[in-house]
């Protein structure tokens, strides 16, 4: 089973740049967003999942200093840009915050709409970013399987991962996400980003 160890740490930023669409534009687009709703310096900003802290050194350089992370690799962890910024854990801190984002994280949660009801029973207002690889058809497979070879990743790589990712990650179709995102509360849901199955979703509370 795939495990987010020490192996993979040493090199996630290649494996999500090499596997994930669009991985530096949705981050930029975080970003934007921020700015584009003039929230203060002064709000609680999380991002789960945050790996080596590359995005919450993104908003901390944006001038967002209360950024935090959510990770649950100590591997990850370790090697973080902002160790002590980070929350060690499976499930959302409890904290007031107003920014969240969860980019290529929650289809790793089996209580994925209990986590995301979770977060935004911790909003106090402000929006939700969150980026999942949906379901694919098989035509969009072979998309996302062309566009990984292009980066350099090979077939039986991708053999390996996908073999590996069974059972660890499940994938969800887009209608669900947008039920579930209605479901506990959030509104002006939108689709501001979608490649070959990985589809990022803005909502507001």
């Amino acid at each position: 089973m795939w495990k987010f160890d020490k192996e993979v740490a040493d090199r996630f930023e290649t494996e999500a740049i090499n596997n994930i669409p669009d991985y530096h534009r949705v981050i930029d687009m975080c970003v934007d967003i921020a700015k584009q709703k003039r929230f203060s310096s002064e709000i609680n900003v999380v991002d789960v999942g945050s790996a080596l802290g590359f995005t919450v050194d993104r908003f901390i350089n944006a001038d967002y200093p209360y950024t935090y992370g959510v990770e649950s690799s100590a591997d990850m962890i370790e090697k973080s840009l902002h160790k002590d910024k980070i929350f060690m854990s499976n499930t959302f801190p409890v904290m007031p915050v107003e920014f969240v984002m969860a980019n290529w994280t929650l289809h790793f949660v089996k209580e994925r709409k209990q986590y995301i009801q979770d977060i935004y029973n911790n909003m106090t207002g402000g929006v939700f970013i969150l980026s999942e690889k949906t379901t694919q058809t098989k035509e969009v497979k072979e998309l996302y399987y062309n566009f990984k070879i292009a980066n350099g990743v090979s077939e039986e790589y991708i053999a390996k991962k996908e073999q590996l990712l069974q059972g660890f990650m499940d994938l969800y179709p887009v209608d669900w996400y947008i039920q579930t995102l209605t479901d506990v509360g959030f509104k002006n849901i939108q689709i501001i980003n979608a490649r070959y199955g990985f589809v990022t979703f803005y909502c507001e509370k």
